[in-house]
């Protein structure tokens, strides 16, 4: 029964960063071992990823794998003006560590961010 306790404990750590970026956005943003999101920088898109582990402000008892990363871009409506972040991807860096990010950011640059801006012609990376 812990695997499932486990599994329910990580999910609820996952709605807490997603709810926190919902509330705070850029503010949850930072270079310092607590901030919850970091930008991840061999991007040569504006993306950031939320952090599961090491333990953040939002996940304080996170200090064991998996190591989840939240992948998001800012985007803008340019009808409103309205700023707003997307979710591109997520995934568990466990295994590969920073190797995890390359391939990862190669499918948000050249797949999932123009598959976006195709759908929704009424917004554009910030």
């Amino acid at each position: 029964m812990r695997a499932d306790e486990d599994q329910l404990e990580v999910a609820g750590e996952i709605a807490a960063l997603l709810d926190a970026l919902e509330q705070h956005g850029h503010d949850i943003e930072g270079e310092t071992a607590g901030d919850p999101s970091h930008q991840i920088v061999i991007s040569r898109l504006r993306t950031f990823a939320l952090r599961r582990t090491p333990p953040t402000n939002y996940t304080p008892y996170a200090d064991q794998p998996p190591v989840i990363r939240i992948a998001y871009v800012w985007f803008i409506d340019t009808g409103t003006n309205e700023e707003f972040a997307v979710v591109m991807l997520m995934g568990d860096k466990t295994a590969l560590g920073n190797n995890w990010y390359p391939s990862k950011v190669a499918a948000i640059e050249n797949t999932l961010v123009p598959d976006w801006e195709r759908t929704n012609r009424t917004t554009m990376r910030k």
